[in-house]
């Protein structure tokens, strides 16, 4: 099928105001992340699956595309149809389940579940523009709301479209009058498609927890030694939705600490258990500034304080890709490799500023049951670092027991080349992707 052929078919599934051509796309990075055949805007699961079947007959690769605000590249869109998911904006919150399309970006949908009282419980640490099918296709864990536990810990269901173009409900979401269940005694089929990257299907509905909107209280502190904080992250899981801790090249010496201690019954109770949380960072050698309660405007997401929360406005992220790209690295470890992982990455900050980067920030965030540290460098026009300048960090860590939560493509590939269970993984992809048209080039699925 030629590219006039494909336009005119392409349009009588959706539209064709919503097909379009493209140059060649960026993501956060700047890089360039490939010029496309095609961007076509699908308006429901079912012209996914239509367009899902056409590229199938037509032998034409397929890239789920988000608002492409990662830093890791998990996106290859030359010579592929690239599906953006923005037109997926259904919501509907019934029986203690928020169903939302793929599209929503996340500080709107957290906006919007606001105004019912309730909240999105997790996100990333970032202006909000990603979209909430992004963050389940990465498997988001990091960023706020990790004492409430990560991604999976609150899906109920997501929708799916599979390479053969059938729509798939994984969970107990699709069946209505059924409660919110935990996903552990039986096939975690809803895991599957869980950190995918667009791999096994494209996601076009995502269902979790309804979860009231907290009272939440800040505790701003500074440490010499984040590595004492280390056991608090374990010590008062369930007291807090964000536990951070960051140090910038631009800052000077000792590390910022955050943290956001949280009651989903009443603000005293939040008072109260703020009041505990600052004597145990007290005692790990945190100096610990006064507590400042969240303002009802920010409870309800308009405000500045709610800004804050957010890194700025919405379009901040926009701003900061004016004046300079974005490196990152992160991986998710148990608490006892916390120590040897920060090291790792306090000598790829040292390298960086060798090298003359503008600023690298490393952040740690703590979650009940694992930390999650990163390494994230500003690179201002015409300084020198690049993907292959992490090479030494990537080997370091890879010696180490971490999970990959992401540093590039090139981590999954020799990660997964090592693990017993890559022929599971050739076998899932060959029953939901059969002719490998899903997200080419893309994580262990290539």
């Amino acid at each position: 099928m030629d590219g006039a052929a494909l336009t005119a078919a392409l349009a009588d599934l959706v539209g064709a105001d919503h097909v379009a051509d493209s140059p060649p796309l960026t993501d956060s990075t700047g890089r360039n992340v490939g010029r496309p055949l095609r961007v076509v805007r699908p308006a429901d699961a079912a012209e996914v699956a239509d367009v899902v079947r056409l590229c199938r007959e037509a032998r034409v690769p397929i890239a789920p595309v988000g608002a492409r605000t990662a830093y890791w590249s998990p996106l290859a869109l030359d010579g592929a149809l690239a599906i953006d998911v923005g037109r997926l904006l259904s919501l509907t919150v019934e029986d203690g389940v928020v169903q939302a399309g793929a599209g929503w970006a996340v500080r709107p949908l957290d906006q919007a579940l606001r105004q019912r009282g309730a909240h999105l419980p997790l996100h990333p640490d970032a202006f909000g523009k990603t979209q909430l099918g992004s963050m389940v296709a990465t498997a988001c864990t990091s960023g706020i709301g990790m004492g409430s536990g990560s991604l999976g810990s609150h899906l109920t269901g997501v929708e799916w479209v599979t390479g053969a173009g059938t729509r798939l409900w994984t969970g107990a979401a699709d069946r209505p009058g059924v409660p919110p269940f935990l996903r552990e005694g039986g096939p975690d089929l809803t895991g599957l498609v869980l950190g995918s990257e667009g791999g096994l299907g494209v996601i076009t509905t995502v269902a979790f927890r309804q979860r009231p909107a907290p009272w939440r209280v800040r505790l701003p502190g500074r440490t010499a030694d984040p590595r004492r904080c280390f056991p608090l992250g374990l010590a008062l899981a369930g007291a807090y939705d964000t536990f951070r801790l960051q140090r910038s090249t631009r800052s000077g010496p000792g590390w910022a600490v955050d943290v956001w201690v949280v009651s989903a019954f009443s603000p005293r109770e939040a008072a109260e258990r703020a009041v505990e949380v600052a004597r145990r960072l007290g005692e790990a050698g945190v100096t610990v500034g006064a507590p400042a309660a969240e303002t009802a405007a920010a409870r309800a997401g308009r405000s500045p304080d709610y800004d804050d929360r957010w890194n700025g406005p919405l379009d901040g992220l926009g701003d900061f890709l004016a004046r300079a790209s974005l490196r990152g690295v992160d991986v998710n470890a148990p608490w006892s490799a916390a120590s040897p992982v920060l090291q790792t990455l306090e000598d790829l900050v040292a390298a960086q500023s060798n090298a003359g980067v503008s600023e690298s920030r490393l952040a740690i965030y703590a979650a009940p049951d694992f930390v999650n540290l990163g390494c994230h460098a500003t690179v201002a026009p015409g300084e020198g670092w690049s993907d292959a300048d992490d090479d030494a960090a990537y080997a370091a860590l890879l010696a180490l027991p971490v999970v990959p939560y992401r540093v590039g493509r090139r981590w999954p590939r020799a990660a997964v080349e090592s693990m017993g269970s890559r022929a599971l993984l050739r076998a899932l992809k060959l029953a939901c992707d059969p002719d490998g048209l899903l997200a080419p080039g893309v994580g262990p699925w290539s």
